[in-house]
C-alpha cells in the first residue's frame, strides 16, 4: 500500500479512535503507529546504496531495480507479537494498546493490498531469504509500489 493510502487510513482510524475514546492521546498514537511504520522504507533505500531520498526518487529506485534487498524492519509480525505481549504485561496500557492497533492495521492492509507472499511480513522469513526482493514479493520488483 502506498504511504498516502496509509496516511488516509490512519487519519480515519485516528478519528474513529477519538470518537470512540474521546481522548486525543490514543488517537494520535494510533494514527502515528499506522502511518510512520513506513519509515523503514528509507532504511531500505539507503542500505541499497541509493542517495537523495524523496518519494519520486524512491519509486524510481524500486521500478528500476536499484533496491535489491527488502529489509522492512518495522513491517514485522514478530514486532506485532512483542507489542501484544507488552500490552498484556502492562495490563493493556491505553497508549500502548492503541499504538499496537494502529501498527496491526498497517500490517493488515499491507498484507491484503501489496503483492506479497503470505510470509513476507515475518522478519524471520526475510532473513532466511537474505532479504531478496525477488523471493519475498510475488511479482517482479519493477512493478512494486511502496
Amino acid at each position: 500500500m502506498k504511504p498516502v493510502s496509509h496516511l488516509s487510513v490512519s487519519i480515519i482510524v485516528g478519528v474513529a479512535t477519538f470518537l470512540t475514546t474521546k481522548a486525543i492521546s490514543p488517537s494520535i498514537a494510533c494514527f502515528l503507529a499506522g502511518w510512520l511504520v513506513d519509515i523503514d522504507h528509507i532504511w531500505d533505500f539507503y542500505k541499497n546504496g541509493c542517495r537523495g531520498f524523496n518519494i519520486k526518487r524512491f519509486v524510481y529506485a524500486m521500478e528500476n531495480g536499484e533496491i535489491k534487498k527488502i529489509y522492512l524492519y518495522f513491517h514485522s509480525y514478530e514486532l506485532l507479537l512483542v507489542l501484544v505481549v507488552l500490552c498484556y504485561f502492562t495490563h493493556f496500557n491505553y497508549i500502548l494498546s492503541f499504538t499496537t492497533i494502529g501498527f496491526a492495521i498497517h500490517l493488515f492492509f499491507d498484507q491484503i493490498f501489496n503483492p506479497v507472499k503470505p510470509l513476507t511480513y515475518f522478519i524471520t522469513y526475510r532473513i532466511l531469504n537474505s532479504y531478496n526482493k525477488d523471493i519475498i514479493f510475488k511479482i517482479n520488483s519493477k512493478k512494486l509500489s511502496s
